[in-house]
């Protein structure tokens, strides 16, 4: 991976990459996903996807989906800001199976925010009568605690909206219960209630004769 490949993850994507092996179509994967952005009573299973009045946006595009996300503003009425964007890609992996790429970015307009208040207040600073290594720190110091404020606020949204994926199409991977072989020692046996009996009796028999054996004066 080169240097620039590196600055773009640490600068634009918010999320590591994640993979999902679903055994759906990709049009079964875009209903999962439609269903499960809309509450609803009738799956409280995915309740905690919803908690502080988060919602899901979901926007299909050519080869997969487009979400984003929002909360609501407890001290307030509205939403958050849309910070970051999940991309999905599908691809076919065969035998019915459906691979699905994540990638998170951030909103090229909540980026962009980053700049706005630090540039305003240095350009305030500049005509300040303070020395130029001052402004230059407080102006570095600005920037720095914008970018760290934003890209914490996407990366967490990014994180809500990967776990919102994996939950909503959970229900079509299900997990299958490898056979056991013919040899395994785990494996009952056809004549287990006949085993079973001759236990029971075995048991019965040992049973009595310790009865008889403490009778004896």
């Amino acid at each position: 991976m080169g240097f620039g490949q590196r600055l773009l993850g640490i600068v634009w994507y918010v999320h590591s990459p994640a993979a999902l092996m679903v055994q759906a179509a990709p049009v079964e994967c875009m209903q999962a996903l439609a269903v499960a952005a809309k509450p609803s009573q009738q799956r409280l299973h995915l309740r905690n996807l919803f908690t502080e009045g988060r919602r899901y946006y979901l926007q299909p595009a050519l080869d997969g989906f487009r979400l984003t996300s929002s909360s609501r503003i407890p001290w307030r009425r509205g939403r958050t800001t849309i910070a970051a964007v999940l991309l999905g890609r599908f691809s076919d992996a065969g035998d019915g199976a459906t691979r699905l790429e994540l990638y998170a970015r951030m909103r090229l307009v909540y980026f962009l925010d980053i700049f706005f208040i630090p540039s305003f207040i240095t350009s305030i600073m500049v005509f300040a009568p303070w020395p130029t290594w001052l402004i230059t720190l407080l102006a570095v110091a600005l920037y720095a605690l914008s970018w760290t404020w934003h890209r914490l606020t996407a990366t967490l949204q990014a994180a809500e909206m990967v776990y919102f994926v994996q939950k909503a199409l959970e229900d079509l991977t299900p997990y299958q219960t490898p056979a056991l072989a013919a040899s395994a020692p785990d494996v009952v046996a056809p004549d287990f209630r006949q085993e079973w009996e001759r236990f029971y009796h075995q048991r019965k028999n040992n049973e009595g004769a310790a009865e008889a054996s403490d009778d004896r004066p």
